[in-house]
C-alpha cells in the first residue's frame, strides 16, 4: 500500500506547495511577466493547473481505495511526475531560473509518457474500472501530458531567454517558430499514438490558444498566426482519429 499512499501525499503536495508565500510571490510565476518570450502562453491559461491538481488528487484517492495491478504500476511514474512539479515550483521560487526547470519538466514528461504507455497497453483492464476511475485516469493522463508536452517547449524558450538569447527581432521569431513547430509535431505524434485521446487534445488546444493570444498581445503577429495554425492542425487531427480506437503501443 505504500506506493498508492505516497502517490496521494505527492498529489497533495502539488496542491499545497503553491500556497507557500515564497512560491506565490516568485517573480517567475507571475502571469505575463515582462521579458518573457512571446510564445509563452497567456497568463490565464495557467489556470489549467487547478484542473490538473484536482485530477491528481482524485485519481490518487481512487487508486488508494481501488488498488489494481495497473494502479500499482502507474504509481511509480506518476509519483515522479507529481514530485517533479513540486520541485519545479520550489526551483523557480528559490533559485534563479535557468536550465534546471527544463530538466525537471523533461523528467515529468518522461514519467507521463511511461504512465500513458502502461495505461494504453492495459486498456482492457481500464475498461473494467468504474466510470469514475476511467474518467480520472484518462483525464489525468490526457490533461497533464497535453499541457506538459507544450510546457516543455515553453520552458526551453524561457531557458534560452534566461541564457541571453533575444526574445524579439528576426532571429528570435525564427527560433520561436521552430519551437512551435517542434511542439506541434510532438502533439501530433502523441495524438496519433493515443488514438485521439480527447483530454490530451483539449489541453494542447488550450495551450496553443494561449500561445496565440500571448504572442498577439506581445505584438508578434507572425508567431500568433503560427500558433493559430497549430490550433487548427491539432483540432483537425483529433477530429479525424476514430474515438476509442486502440492506439499502437511502442515496444
Amino acid at each position: 500500500m505504500w506506493r498508492p499512499l505516497l502517490l496521494l501525499v505527492l498529489a497533495l503536495a502539488q496542491v499545497l506547495t503553491p500556497l507557500v508565500p515564497a512560491v506565490q510571490d516568485a517573480a517567475f510565476l507571475q502571469a505575463d511577466r515582462a521579458g518573457e518570450p512571446p510564445i509563452v502562453p497567456a497568463g490565464y491559461t495557467f489556470a489549467i493547473w487547478g484542473l490538473v491538481e484536482v485530477l491528481s488528487v482524485g485519481y490518487a484517492v481512487w487508486a488508494l481505495l481501488r488498488p489494481t495491478d495497473l494502479t500499482r504500476r502507474l504509481a511509480g511514474p506518476l509519483s515522479v511526475v507529481f514530485a517533479g512539479f513540486t520541485v519545479w515550483l520550489l526551483l523557480v521560487a528559490f533559485v534563479e531560473p535557468n536550465w534546471l526547470p527544463l530538466l525537471v519538466f523533461l523528467a515529468m514528461f518522461a514519467g507521463l509518457l511511461t504512465a500513458l504507455r502502461a495505461a494504453l497497453a492495459d486498456r482492457a483492464e481500464v475498461a473494467r474500472w468504474s466510470p469514475v476511475g476511467r474518467v480520472l485516469l484518462w483525464g489525468l493522463l490526457g490533461v497533464y501530458t497535453g499541457w506538459t508536452s507544450i510546457a516543455v517547449w515553453a520552458n526551453l524558450t524561457t531557458a534560452l531567454a534566461g541564457s541571453g538569447a533575444p526574445v524579439t527581432g528576426p532571429v528570435a521569431v525564427v527560433a520561436q517558430l521552430a519551437v512551435l513547430a517542434g511542439a506541434t509535431a510532438t502533439a501530433a505524434a502523441i495524438l496519433r499514438w493515443t488514438g485521439g485521446l480527447l483530454p490530451y487534445a483539449g489541453a494542447v488546444l488550450w495551450a496553443f490558444t494561449g500561445v496565440a493570444i500571448g504572442a498577439s498581445g506581445a505584438g508578434q503577429p507572425v508567431l500568433a498566426v503560427a500558433a493559430g495554425v497549430a490550433v487548427v492542425l491539432v483540432a483537425v487531427l483529433a477530429g479525424t482519429l476514430r474515438p476509442g480506437r486502440r492506439a499502437p503501443v511502442p515496444t
